[in-house]
């Protein structure tokens, strides 16, 4: 540990450990005849730990020097005494035994994804960043090849949900920055579903950060990684999609839906409304949703008001308050652009939007509402005061808790393609 790994001397080894010098040079004068107590153990354990790759490989290398069997005479036993035999089999045990510490934390990961939308981002963040941080000391740690992997795949998706949830809270940098955590993850293990699903999120990031030329860039990067697979409808339909919309072109956004649509058939897509954080396939009502957001974007407010009507009994239903939110926000922002306005009718969208949402504000929402309220104060200024003075309550309790960066969607700045 101390002259392969650490490469340093005896009295440094004893400050890290919090010992003596003395105590460090009795251990390595006394050598495989001394026996550590609990204390002592324990500190060299954690050191151990603390190891990065570089020293760990040295300390592995030098370890496997030190314990090769002499050239074993003529006469020596050629067979391995049964204690050490017994001590290999303890230690193969003992990585067999990792199945089940894998399994508990993907029971965990899962359990957090569940709560995502009842519970919010700010809520649930410090539970992902402390499994995330134990995932990451278990990976430090001598562990069976197969479990290693699953191990991987674990942290990259910790590191993916902690994106989601940062752009959520309008932290677009603290998002891309765990985004290329996970994408380094899922490249060392060859994971090209998880490859595909950190750039929808990146495309996700760039859309709520108003940089919707790049959200199509990123988008149709991972289409090229995800191919048909299970991605590809979120792809197409969050990413894609929306973007274009953004950028005003409805003829992409009728392609990139219809992709969707078809991939979804192609995969018995289930009808309902599946989570907006999920690592599983998207379903066709949450494809709807996104096609409706698409299309509304790209000035095509029929078909917003289309779909928006085909998702909404599967979004009443659902648990999913934000998803009943953004849809009432869509569906009022189409009826206020259509030819013949509806105004009283997208009001009392907007506001049940609101109270909805008011105890669990995302960034997605904030935007959406403030473009609502700066479309209806440039058009209808009377009739949406009720939605305006219920914006401005609704508001003043968001804000500390999304954190909506500067310049960024103040109300009348939303962009809309």
């Amino acid at each position: 540990m101390r002259t392969a790994a650490l490469r340093i001397t005896q009295a440094e080894l004893a400050e890290r450990l919090g010992f003596t010098e003395s105590v460090v040079r009795k251990w390595e004068k006394r050598g495989e005849t001394i026996t550590l107590t609990h204390q002592h153990a324990a500190a060299m354990d954690t050191l151990l730990a603390r190891l990065d790759d570089d020293q760990r490989h040295r300390f592995e290398s030098a370890r496997c020097v030190s314990e090769a069997p002499a050239v074993a005479r003529a006469d020596a036993d050629p067979f391995d005494r049964s204690d050490a035999i017994a001590g290999r089999l303890q230690h193969l045990a003992e990585l067999r035994g990792d199945g089940d510490l894998v399994d508990g934390l993907s029971l965990a990961l899962g359990e957090i994804v569940d709560r995502y939308e009842v519970e919010g981002p700010r809520h649930l963040a410090s539970e992902v960043q402390e499994l995330r941080q134990r995932v990451n000391l278990l990976l430090q740690q001598r562990r069976h090849p197969a479990h290693v992997e699953q191990l991987y795949l674990i942290a990259a998706r910790l590191s993916g949900v902690l994106a989601y949830m940062a752009v959520n809270c309008g932290r677009f940098g603290s998002a891309r920055m765990h985004c290329r955590e996970a994408q380094v993850l899922a490249s060392l293990i060859e994971d090209g579903e998880m490859l595909a699903w950190v750039r929808s999120t990146e495309s996700f990031c760039a859309y709520y950060a108003g940089d919707f030329v790049s959200s199509v860039k990123l988008a149709e990067e991972g289409i090229a990684l995800a191919g048909s697979g299970s991605q590809a409808i979120r792809l197409y339909s969050n990413g894609l999609a929306r973007a274009w919309g953004k950028l005003g072109d409805a003829v992409e956004v009728e392609q990139a839906i219809e992709r969707a649509l078809s991939l979804a058939d192609h995969q018995n897509a289930v009808p309902g409304l599946t989570p907006a954080l999920t690592f599983e396939p998207y379903g066709k009502a949450r494809l709807m949703a996104n096609a409706a957001t698409a299309f509304l974007s790209a000035g095509r407010f029929d078909k917003a008001l289309e779909f928006g009507g085909l998702v909404e009994d599967h979004v009443s239903q659902s648990d999913s308050v934000w998803s009943r939110t953004l849809v009432r926000l869509d569906v009022a922002t189409a009826l206020v652009l259509q030819r013949s306005p509806e105004v009283e009718h997208a009001v009392q969208l907007g506001v049940e939007a609101l109270d909805a949402s008011a105890d669990r504000p995302i960034r997605s929402i904030w935007q959406r509402a403030n473009e609502l309220g700066a479309l209806m104060e440039s058009r209808h200024r009377a009739p949406s005061r009720d939605y305006a003075e219920r914006l401005a309550q609704w508001r003043r309790s968001a804000q500390p808790l999304i954190a909506p960066e500067s310049g960024l969607n103040r109300p009348g700045q939303g962009p809309r393609g």
